[in-house]
């Protein structure tokens, strides 16, 4: 995929509650020239899945609030019906075990820095487009951990 390590072009999902939140999340990734989406629920989420297949990367905090489904639902939904979509959780409550999370999802505990989720959504997409994108989370996972502990 041209364009994953610089990010340009890349389409981003953004599902969160929060309009706060998703605002300087899309403007975090808009900056880093990724085409950012940006959906407040679940029905919204699904919309923009459909509406763009290229689609590359799902970012979901997994406490919608005022959802009847978690982001970790609407993720194990959204990687079964769009398997090429990747898929990186977030929260600032609850932290899910691998096992809980969609087959090859990662986890970014907020607050973070606008800068970590740029390279946590870059990791993931360099990840699904050289083929390292492994289920169990190596070859990413410490990717973004050692981006979250700039």
């Amino acid at each position: 995929m041209a364009g994953v390590a610089g990010s340009a072009g890349l389409v981003v999902l953004i599902v969160e509650g929060d309009p706060v939140q998703r605002m300087a999340a899309a403007s975090a990734r808009g900056d880093a020239g990724m085409r950012v989406l940006e959906a407040a629920t679940v029905e919204a989420a699904t919309s923009a899945l459909d509406a763009h297949p290229d689609l590359r990367v799902m970012v979901a905090d997994i406490d919608l609030v005022g959802e009847p489904l978690t982001g970790l639902t609407l993720a194990k939904a959204a990687a079964a019906r769009w398997p090429d979509v990747s898929m990186l959780m977030v929260s600032g409550i609850i932290e899910p075990e691998q096992e809980a999370m969609p087959q090859g999802a990662r986890f970014l505990r907020k607050p973070f820095e606008a800068e970590t989720l740029v390279g946590a959504v870059r990791a993931l997409a360099a990840a699904r487009a050289s083929g390292r994108l492994e289920p169990d989370g190596s070859g990413v996972t410490e990717q973004i951990a050692s981006a979250d502990s700039r």
